[in-house]
């Protein structure tokens, strides 16, 4: 399956599901050719949509089936082609431009550019777990639904916010869709999972706008096969073991917890990640003593696989003052 953005008239392949409102584009799997309108694109851009769509199929005999999509109008079967290759996100259009540059040629310049976005989750209109969509939403807490869940993506965090009246289907697809965002950028991006009444980080960071920048050190990574691992790569990988073996032989040991415990549901689990009972009252740092809940951190536990379908991971957690990471039996 190919996919093109109609660009002044012209045909630009593009590798990520980023879909204007302002836009066309067209989905070819080679017997289907799909053209997906924007709601905000214009007259001449529609008419450029298929004037492409069918040289694209005479080009190859005109064997193809051409049909129109508009957007919120989609059919289960074009989901379902759209989630074979991953995330759909329906952005502004300032907002795609930033996303679709390409890395490739330097044109991507990451984090600098990079615009806090808010997206909807949710099931309602869809019948099939993977034919949901990320639908971008207004940057403010007005947007919140309880019968929803929402992603918000502000570059080296990103936040998951779960309505008190959301169902599982949300759930997981948000969490899918923010580490899926980490997975697409170079370095580590925080995440946090938040519940609808304990939503204090999530409701702080909305709070910021839209074009509140943590950090100038995030870069997007390129999606090339061609960029390998350099030297400089493997002595911070090399250095960075080190560093997190420091921390493990630093913490202290008890009779129900060791740095190569098994953690729930990964038994003879020896990933290095301290394992510990859970806590009664509030949470507290194993090495420290750091009790203040805004400096330490939760974020997903890709080594602690809980459900294998749909794919649920435990949590684990990160001391904001002395580093340490540990999860919780």
């Amino acid at each position: 399956m190919k996919i093109y953005l109609v660009d002044k008239g012209e045909l630009k392949q593009i590798d990520k599901l980023v879909f204007s409102t302002g836009d066309v584009y067209l989905i070819d799997d080679e017997k289907t050719i799909f053209i997906w309108i924007g709601s905000k694109c214009s007259v001449d851009e529609k008419t450029s949509g298929a004037a492409q769509a069918r040289k694209l199929d005479q080009e190859r005999g005109g064997a193809a089936k051409i049909i129109t999509v508009d957007q919120n109008q989609e059919t289960a079967e074009f989901l379902k082609l759209i989630a074979s290759k991953g995330t759909m996100k329906i952005v502004e259009k300032n907002i795609a431009k930033t996303m679709l540059k390409d890395v490739m040629t330097g044109d991507f310049a990451g984090f600098t550019e990079h615009v806090n976005v808010l997206y909807r989750v949710s099931s309602e209109e869809f019948e099939d777990i993977n034919a949901m969509k990320m639908i971008q939403v207004p940057f403010s807490k007005d947007s919140l639904d309880s019968e929803d869940c929402f992603v918000l993506d502000m570059g080296t965090d990103v936040y998951v916010w779960q309505g008190n009246a959301c169902n599982v289907k949300e759930r997981v697809k948000s969490g899918q869709w923010a580490r899926q965002i980490d997975a697409d950028r170079a370095g580590e991006q925080n995440k946090t999972i938040c519940e609808e009444g304990d939503d204090a980080a999530f409701l702080s960071a909305l709070s910021k706008g839209e074009h509140y920048k943590e950090s100038d050190a995030v870069q997007l990574s390129a999606d090339s096969d061609l960029e390998k691992e350099s030297e400089m790569d493997k002595i911070a990988a090399s250095v960075h073991k080190e560093h997190e073996a420091t921390i493990s032989d630093a913490a202290p040991e008890t009779s129900e917890s060791s740095a190569s415990s098994a953690g729930p549901g990964i038994p003879g689990s020896s990933d290095g990640l301290l394992t510990i009972e859970k806590m009664e009252g509030r949470r507290r740092c194993p090495n420290c003593g750091n009790e203040n809940k805004s400096l330490i951190h939760e974020s997903v536990d890709k080594g602690n696989i809980i459900l294998d379908y749909p794919r649920m991971y435990g949590k684990k957690y990160k001391c904001g003052e002395c580093g340490q990471e540990w999860r919780e039996k």
